[in-house]
């Protein structure tokens, strides 16, 4: 069971508690950064429970920072508790899936058109070897490695546009999506336009070209072929 973590008494004078709690901090937000990796890399399906101990073995730490970790996730809303006090992976409905995945639209819609405007040349070559990789596990029929590398290429995109703040809301939206995303692994690979006039190749020649607006519909085109995909398996999930 979570529950908040009991306040120090009578700690150890001079300032070691302040080390300490620096300590235990650091700590917490290394599990907070690992377990947040899973859910936005789609290695976390809808319903998964993350029980405490065990988890924390699995990450190599003690339980306080591994629950202080998913508390926090907890209130982000990227985790819920269920009737026990264990995390758990939220169901999203097809309907929260759909508003989701609008907001999201927004957000890296203005990401591209910022990235077309600011990506240097050897940025948006490594963002073409991103996309080397995820269209090679395509081909091959890696869809965890697809997702992987789909996700390290938006977020890429995202650290080119050097929007802070849009970066960090996308998180939080990657967050509740990628669970949802981890379901396509039950289905066929989509069917995709040719790698010429796939929206990743599209939207590297966007911001080759400092192009703003057709970095947008490239953006776009990219979130329609996917959110379409796992759409419809969504809505008979849940």
């Amino acid at each position: 069971m979570l529950s908040s973590p009991p306040a120090v008494q009578n700690g150890p004078p001079d300032g070691a508690v302040v080390l300490c709690d620096g300590e235990r901090e650091s700590l917490s937000q290394r599990a907070y950064k690992a377990i947040r990796g899973r859910l936005v890399s789609s290695m976390l399906r809808p319903g998964h429970k993350l029980v405490l101990r065990p988890l924390a073995a699995e990450l190599g730490l003690s339980p306080t920072p591994v629950r202080e970790a998913l508390l926090r996730l907890v209130s982000e809303n990227a985790l819920e508790l269920d009737d026990r006090g264990t995390a758990i992976v939220p169901i999203l409905s097809h309907a929260d899936f759909t508003e989701l995945c609008g907001v999201r639209g927004d957000l890296e819609l203005r990401a591209a058109a910022a990235a077309a405007e600011r990506a240097l040349p050897h940025e948006i070559d490594e963002l073409e070897r991103l996309n080397l990789r995820c269209l090679e596990a395509f081909r091959s029929g890696d869809k965890l490695t697809m997702l992987d590398n789909n996700t390290s290429f938006h977020r890429t995109v995202c650290q080119l546009a050097r929007t802070r703040l849009v970066q960090r809301m996308l998180e939080g939206l990657w967050m509740r999506l990628g669970p949802a995303y981890a379901l396509s692994a039950d289905l066929a690979m989509p069917v995709i336009p040719a790698p010429e006039h796939h929206p990743h190749t599209l939207l590297i020649n966007a911001l080759r070209a400092r192009d703003v607006e057709a970095a947008r519909r490239a953006a776009q085109q990219d979130i329609d072929i996917s959110d379409t995909w796992l759409g419809a398996a969504l809505a008979e999930e849940t």
